[in-house]
């Protein structure tokens, strides 16, 4: 129903409807089994926690920054609205190095590459390493999945085609929250929560809308490695 009453009110995006098919969203009950049948969750529940919605539609890299590093356990700003209490905010990440990156008003109007994301976070002093999709297979993502979920001081930000998916619109970031090895898929907890709920994408599914290229860099979509 969600699938079917965006697809209708979209007129930029189409979906993909066999891709739209293969999602499961954390919202229904097979996607709550998959959840609890997974064995890679342990980043799930720090992220779910600060997880929050893109300011605008642009906005879904300073969203996913905002939550991975206030999962993380880091030093935190001090916003002067919630002082003396600290929070990465999606505006608190546009330090003054940030803004050299590339400015708050472009980022409104063009959003992020995946490199930019990537120095957004380094500049936020964490590791942040980027992967283009098209220099990685299916199995090198697996084995990374295993790896950084069971991690407490690690996140993944995937970036991604929600028409390759099968959901409405173009590029998106969101981080990872799961995934279930015995089903294969990948739990994204997407940033546009007025838009979707968390899903659960095939892993195969996930990596070719990876490999998409993002017209603004010409280069192949991907994902970023955070390190506390």
């Amino acid at each position: 129903m969600i699938i079917r009453t965006l697809v209708a009110s979209a007129a930029l995006f189409l979906a993909d409807p066999v891709a739209a098919q293969s999602l499961v969203y954390l919202t229904d009950p097979d996607g709550q089994r998959l959840f609890a049948a997974s064995e890679f969750q342990a980043n799930y529940f720090p992220l779910a926690t600060y997880l929050e919605t893109e300011h605008v539609q642009s906005f879904c890299g300073p969203a996913s920054i905002a939550a991975v590093m206030n999962s993380l356990g880091v030093e935190r700003p001090k916003p002067r609205r919630l002082y003396p209490y600290g929070l990465f905010t999606q505006d608190e990440v546009f330090t003054p190095k940030n803004q050299q990156v590339k400015s708050y008003d472009l980022v409104e109007r063009s959003g992020l590459t995946l490199v930019e994301l990537a120095r957004f976070i380094e500049n936020l002093d964490v590791t942040a390493v980027a992967h283009h999709a098209d220099a990685f297979d299916a199995e090198w993502l697996r084995r990374l999945l295993k790896d950084v979920l069971r991690d407490p001081g690690r996140r993944l930000i995937v970036n991604y085609s929600r028409e390759a998916v099968g959901q409405v619109g173009g590029g998106h970031f969101s981080p990872v929250g799961a995934y279930d090895a015995a089903a294969d898929r990948v739990l994204v907890l997407d940033v546009a929560r007025y838009k979707y709920p968390p899903a659960w994408i095939p892993l195969v599914t996930l990596h070719a809308a990876m490999t998409t290229v993002d017209p603004s860099s010409g280069r192949a979509r991907g994902l970023v490695i955070v390190a506390r």
